[in-house]
């Protein structure tokens, strides 16, 4: 691990652990992305269409928030890094790992209401629009907290976008 500090004038560089999850962040964001794309997409009249769009950006963004988790809580994983480095932040690290089952499941909802529905039923657009834009927010906050977090311990700007 590199040891960077603003203070002591090291220009910051990211580590291996870190660069993986800043790529894994970028996908996630594009991931997040395809969902709202998918559900921002006109229903009525191609309900099938509009369905099978949605699920697969939920699959996208399931993958994506599984892999944050890989890289997050892994062995050697960021937040082992971020202890490492600063044991100060043990409870916002816990914080955040509480977080992960809640947004899966949050992913899961609109996921498995669409996709265990009968053949002829219909769920009106709007209830699955804001369960997904309630789990793009509850990620959104999640990824501003863990950027948050690797400022703290790295003086390290993971990034917003791609």
């Amino acid at each position: 691990m590199v040891a960077l500090s603003q203070e002591e004038g090291l220009v910051p560089q990211l580590t291996p652990t870190l660069e993986t999850a800043a790529d894994i962040r970028a996908d996630l964001h594009r991931a997040m992305i395809e969902a709202e794309d998918a559900i921002a997409a006109a229903a009525p009249g191609r309900f099938a269409e509009w369905t099978e769009a949605v699920l697969k950006a939920l699959v996208h963004v399931h993958t994506a928030f599984h892999s944050h988790i890989e890289i997050a809580e892994g062995d050697e994983g960021v937040y082992e890094e971020v202890l490492e480095r600063e044991p100060r932040l043990r409870d916002a690290v816990e914080k955040m790992k509480g977080e992960h089952p809640e947004v899966l499941a949050m992913i899961h909802e609109p996921y498995n209401r669409l996709r265990l529905r009968a053949a002829d039923e219909y769920i009106p657009a709007e209830e699955i629009r804001d369960a997904v834009m309630k789990v793009l927010g509850k990620i959104t906050r999640h990824r501003q907290k863990g950027a948050d977090l690797v400022w703290e311990a790295y003086f390290v700007d993971l990034g917003g976008l791609d």
